[in-house]
């Protein structure tokens, strides 16, 4: 048995599971449709997204149905209707937002979007994003031939940290991963393909002159104006390449199903956490395609305050839980309280005039303004040579975005020690990892 089809055994539902799902999504059309007529609704419940299109996986589904409304109803009233019928027929729910508001909720042990869309004859008469869905949908329905192939490259996706498209992963998306399949005919055919890009790619299924900013670019067959691969970040998409390359050369379980990441002991963070300042604040309300984007924006924005401030960040990484923790290491923790300020040189008046009104008689000044080697200096006093105090006392002045910028009250700052707790203990782990997951 090769390594592909022991790994589509663990990963492919049953006949039995099949027809378990097929029978709650039944269950839940028919609920669905009932409140539509109830409310006397132009509008009709469709199946989308991998249970629809038969290449979901084993124990991570998601039971996604669309109410396609006739587009002669208004917005406001087709996002009100969803949402109460939403709310009518799952037990436990919540309100998500996308392009506009959905509803999530648990049905039977499984998670369940109702979400609401126009029905729309074709592509080009799309009223929102979501609208292009049912079109994907009946897309790879018609086109994909080997649906198990394309749960083999998920999987693999899913073990190398690089599948989904949300903003928390910047992978690729079900929907790219089975174009690729359709594309090149299956899983090994992918890899081997993907092993050769480089540069700009761009890929199609039908003949396009469509222009993308992105590097790397697949063409939506259904919409050629959109680039599939948009959300899929140039960081992801390199260690995609250097997977497919190594999983060719030397295939292995751990590419699917790598092992769990031990986390450090007492002593090793004691090794290892040098040097690092730790920025914490509680976990908002937001949704990770909100959430993430603003974290990356802080830890932007934290960099370049330090920065600008003489102290200097090597690397970062964050953690989520019920707190968000950004970490910086800094190349010192201490600079020196003396700082050489280099001014014009001596030919240019004008330049001159100005440094010498700026610095002559201030009270940071440890010593000039004075000429050396044809150019003015001037040695200044810092005001902050300990970055951990530098940090605690102008947190309020660096801008975390606005989905952030109201919790700066709540913030904490750890230095090492607080850093080397024993909750941290798996992130740092994987933090100072450098084997890629298969290889743990």
């Amino acid at each position: 048995m090769t390594i592909e089809e022991e790994v589509l055994k663990k990963i492919k539902p049953s006949q039995e599971e099949e027809r378990e799902i097929q029978k709650i999504v039944e269950e839940l059309k028919d609920k669905i449709s009932k409140e539509v007529k109830k409310r006397d609704i132009d509008a009709r419940v469709l199946l989308v997204g991998s249970l629809a299109k038969g290449t979901y996986l084993k124990n991570d589904l998601d039971i996604d149905l669309f109410i396609l409304f006739s587009p002669s109803v208004p917005k406001e009233e087709m996002k009100g209707h969803a949402l109460e019928i939403g709310k009518r027929v799952l037990p436990k729910w919540k309100i998500q937002y996308a392009e506009h508001p959905y509803v999530r909720g648990e049905y039977k042990g499984y998670t369940v979007d109702i979400v609401p869309c126009y029905d729309v004859k074709h592509i080009s008469k799309k009223m929102s994003a979501v609208d292009r869905t049912p079109f994907h949908t009946e897309y790879i329905k018609k086109h994909l031939k080997k649906k198990d192939e394309v749960r083999l490259l998920k999987q693999f996706l899913k073990g190398i940290n690089c599948y989904g498209a949300e903003a928390k992963i910047e992978g690729f998306s079900g929907y790219l991963a089975e174009l690729l399949v359709i594309k090149y005919g299956s899983f090994l055919n992918v890899l081997k393909n993907a092993s050769k890009w480089g540069g700009k790619t761009i890929l199609s299924l039908n003949e396009s002159a469509e222009s993308f900013p992105e590097n790397f670019v697949f063409i939506d067959p259904v919409d050629p104006s959109r680039n599939v691969a948009a959300a899929l970040s140039p960081e992801k998409l390199k260690f995609f390449i250097f997977a497919a390359k190594e999983y060719l050369k030397n295939p292995r379980k751990e590419f699917f199903f790598p092992r769990e990441v031990k986390p450090l002991s007492k002593e090793e963070m004691k090794k290892l956490v040098k040097n690092f300042l730790g920025i914490s604040l509680p976990k908002p309300d937001l949704v990770d395609d909100i959430l993430y984007p603003q974290i990356r924006k802080a830890i932007r924005s934290i960099e370049s305050f330090f920065l600008k401030n003489d102290f200097h960040p090597e690397e970062h990484g964050y953690y989520v839980n019920e707190e968000i923790l950004i970490v910086l290491k800094l190349k010192e923790m201490h600079i020196p309280e003396k700082k050489l300020h280099m001014g014009p040189p001596e030919g240019e008046e004008e330049h001159v005039k100005s440094f010498l009104l700026k610095w002559e008689g201030r009270r940071d000044v440890i010593n000039g303004p004075y000429k050396k080697e044809g150019r003015w200096w001037v040695e200044i006093k810092r005001e902050y040579t300990d970055a951990f105090t530098f940090i605690k006392k102008n947190i309020h002045a660096i801008n975390f975005g606005k989905n952030l910028n109201f919790l700066k009250e709540k913030v904490k700052i750890y230095a090492d020690e607080e850093l080397r707790n024993e909750k941290y203990a798996k992130f740092w782990a994987e933090y100072f990892s450098k084997k890629p997951p298969w290889e743990r």
